[in-house]
């Protein structure tokens, strides 16, 4: 419809600026008696005699008009509808609306019948958000209201009319409001005696009103303090969401204080979104979310709220945005039960709260039903009562009121919850004392019992390392005398080989025989003060002592001694004297029955890191025939350089805890005939 009178307006401007000027004075005429026929539906108008000097204001609805315009047309459309008289304008209620603002036309006229003095009045139309004031024509006059400046009961004046002596004006007057913040319309002339008298008389009745958002509001902020307090000492994010939403909360019905009665703080309500109930939803989300530890019980429905707490925050934001800069949308749509979001993340909470386990579910679920019963009820019902005391009336149709009132009720089981919350969290610490004094008992008892057990250990491992370390000197004491039995065995056996180059005159071979036998026992004698010796001494020592034993059995034995080229011989170590016990033993008993004699072949390999391999291999008749010889040998030969070995590496294994070994193989040839014998001995490194 404001389409089609919008074009309508073009097409008659344009032919408006063609058209003779007899014929704009024909339209201006029209239009003045269209405007005198609207006006002429007023019964009367207001007749003044001068200025007046009422001292109670005069109302002049018999004498108004008044036409609700739905589009936005324009002053020469409104002009031309039909207006009705103002007693049939229905009662000012919040109703669903396709625009975000509502606008309501007045039209009046004042008659002055005094010939002389100018008719000086003023009109007010109640507390509204946007009021002007235009002439007959279409002039602005004045333009007033609570949107264009921080309101103040005080402060504000009505419009002020004035009529020149013995003369007739129209007046129209168009007053703009928020769907969301609508008062009711009235029509009322005012002298600054009656207006002094009115402001008076506003305040008296609204006594009870302010007398009741204060204690509220003061109740929630002193709730808020207390809360803030437990926080500082405690630093428990429940009372922190709780002391800000009680804060919001008082702030919130302080605002709307300052909106109704004018009580002149900075700030003033011109938003059609209500003002902090998001934050306000936010916090409270927050609070009871983590008053029962829900993000941790019931994590599919967290994840539910934290989508509403991402709208309160855009909710708020576009709140924000429209406070200080108007209007967002021109449709009323999305200011239509903004707090629909907020009482369906209540309904969640209050589910959750049914199906949640916790200890203070009945004290929330008390306060939610309270708020909800009490304001939410108010609120979403816009439940207004008419007829009764005035005073009454206003304390009982101001939603804010009982959206406080509500507030605190819930916020008082709220309190009682924390309170039975703190109870269970100083039981649970002493719970805790005492159990922790039984634990420090017990522990005690048991430190005490094991400071026995230990002593008692201590007392044996003392006993037993004694017992350990002579063993170990005994031990040493039996190597010791060990080594010592197997150096007389070496110089036995040499001294029998010098003997017999001496009985057969060969001085040169005696010589050379003397000279590698004297250092050997040098050798010999050097190594046995040791635990452990080079590799490169250990195959010294033995390749003296075979090449002794080569020139004792006329070069008919040969020993082969071959290293790894991985093995650093000066850098390895290994017992002493223990590879020529085997060499000998293989010499004597493998080599010594076989004519032609044989070869002895020494491989000294490292597999690993940490071990030493030896083979001893000779090509001898084997132990089988070896045996056999010496049970028919009437002077039988008793290896005594193998059994000392073998007893040595039995106590070095038992005095060092290592793990050497000495294995002893027969070489047998595929047809059974023996090859030889082969030892195979490894060392730990």
């Amino acid at each position: 419809m404001m389409a089609e009178n919008t074009t309508h307006t073009r097409t008659f401007r344009t032919r408006f600026v063609l058209l003779p000027a007899w014929w704009v004075s024909c339209g201006v005429g029209l239009l003045l008696f269209v405007s005198a026929m609207t006006l002429a539906q007023s019964p009367d108008p207001v007749r003044l005699n001068g200025t007046p000097v009422w001292t109670t204001p005069q109302s002049i609805a018999g004498q108004t008009l008044f036409y609700k315009d739905t589009v936005g047309l324009p002053f020469a459309a409104i002009r031309q509808q039909q207006f009705r008289p103002f007693a049939q304008k229905p009662f000012e209620v919040v109703i669903p609306s396709k625009q975000s603002s509502i606008v309501t036309w007045l039209a009046f006229r004042v008659q002055n019948t005094n010939t002389r003095q100018v008719a000086d009045c003023l009109l007010s139309v109640g507390r509204q958000g946007r009021i002007e004031l235009f002439s007959e024509r279409g002039q602005l006059l004045q333009r007033t209201g609570t949107y264009l400046m921080p309101y103040n009961v005080e402060d504000w004046q009505p419009i002020r009319l004035r009529v020149p002596p013995d003369q007739t004006r129209a007046f129209y007057v168009k007053v703009t409001n928020l769907v969301r913040v609508v008062d009711p319309i009235v029509a009322v002339l005012h002298t600054p005696a009656s207006l002094r008298s009115w402001f008076a008389n506003t305040s008296y009745l609204t006594r009870w009103l302010f007398l009741g958002l204060a204690m509220v509001a003061a109740s929630l902020l002193v709730m808020s303090l207390f809360a803030f307090s437990q926080y500082a000492f405690n630093r428990d994010r429940v009372f922190l969401y709780y002391a800000l939403f009680c804060f919001v909360v008082s702030f919130y019905v302080v605002w709307n204080m300052n909106f109704r009665l004018g009580l002149g703080l900075p700030f003033q309500m011109h938003s059609t979104s209500r003002s902090f109930t998001f934050i306000l939803a936010f916090f409270y989300t927050l609070f009871i979310s983590h008053f029962i530890d829900l993000p941790v019980h019931f994590p599919k429905t967290w994840r539910v709220l934290q989508v509403f707490l991402v709208v309160f925050v855009v909710q708020e934001a576009l709140t924000t945005y429209e406070y200080f800069y108007g209007l967002l949308f021109h449709s009323n749509w999305p200011y239509l039960r903004q707090e629909l979001t907020f009482l369906l993340a209540g309904v969640v909470l209050f589910i959750t709260l049914l199906r949640s386990k916790s200890p203070f579910r009945g004290y929330l679920m008390l306060g939610m039903g309270s708020l909800w019963g009490v304001a939410y009820f108010h609120t979403f019902l816009d439940v207004r009562v008419q007829g009764g005391n005035p005073s009454l009336l206003i304390f009982i149709n101001y939603t804010p009121l009982f959206f406080g009132l509500g507030a605190v009720i819930e916020n008082f089981f709220f309190l009682l919850a924390l309170a039975y919350r703190n109870r269970l969290v100083e039981v649970e610490k002493n719970q805790m004392q005492v159990r922790y004094t039984n634990e420090l008992e017990v522990e005690l008892a048991r430190r005490t019992q094991e400071i026995e057990t230990q002593n008692k250990l201590l007392e044996a491992q003392r006993i037993q390392q004694i017992e350990t370390e002579f063993e170990q000197k005994l031990a040493d004491s039996e190597m010791t005398a060990l080594r010592a039995q197997m150096n007389p065995h070496f110089i036995f056996n040499c001294l029998n080989s010098i003997k017999l180059y001496t009985l057969q005159n060969d001085t040169d071979r005696a010589s050379d025989y003397l000279s590698k036998f004297a250092r050997l026992i040098r050798l010999v004698l050097e190594n046995s003060r040791a635990e452990r010796v080079t590799l490169h001494n250990e195959l010294e020592a033995l390749r003296l002592y075979s090449d002794l034993e080569a020139m004792r059995f006329k070069h008919k034995v040969t020993i082969y001694i071959r290293i790894a080229p991985d093995i650093d011989p000066h850098f390895v170590t290994i017992p002493p004297l223990l590879l020529q016990p085997y060499v000998e033993n293989a010499i004597w008993h493998g080599l010594m029955h076989k004519p032609e004699g044989g070869t002895v072949t020494v491989d000294v390999s490292q597999p690993t890191d940490h071990q030493l391999h030896i083979e001893i291999a000779d090509d001898g008749i084997g132990r089988e025939q070896a045996a056999e010889l010496k049970s028919k040998s009437a002077s039988s030969h008793k290896s005594f350089g193998m059994q000392a070995t073998a007893d040595r590496i039995r106590m070095i294994n038992e005095l060092y805890k290592v793990r050497n070994q000495a294995q002893v193989l027969d070489l047998v040839a595929p047809d059974g005939e023996p090859l030889g014998t082969k030892v195979l001995l490894t060392i730990p490194l």
